[in-house]
């Protein structure tokens, strides 16, 4: 298990203001997006060279 990448993708402790849950996971980095630029770079991977999974997770090109 030493090749494990663990990533903890939790709320931060502090204060969200009151909005949609989208706005709100997006504000905290918890929206599709963010998980997947985490996973990505939890893999050693750069966005940019991969604009098929940038396309699939909404991200420009």
């Amino acid at each position: 298990l030493d090749s494990v990448r663990f990533r903890p993708m939790t709320l931060p402790d502090r204060f969200i203001d009151h909005n949609t849950q989208d706005a709100q996971y997006r504000e905290a980095g918890l929206d599709a997006t963010a998980i997947a630029a985490t996973a990505l770079h939890a893999l050693g991977l750069d966005e940019s060279a991969h604009p098929q999974i940038k396309a699939t997770i909404g991200l420009k090109a």
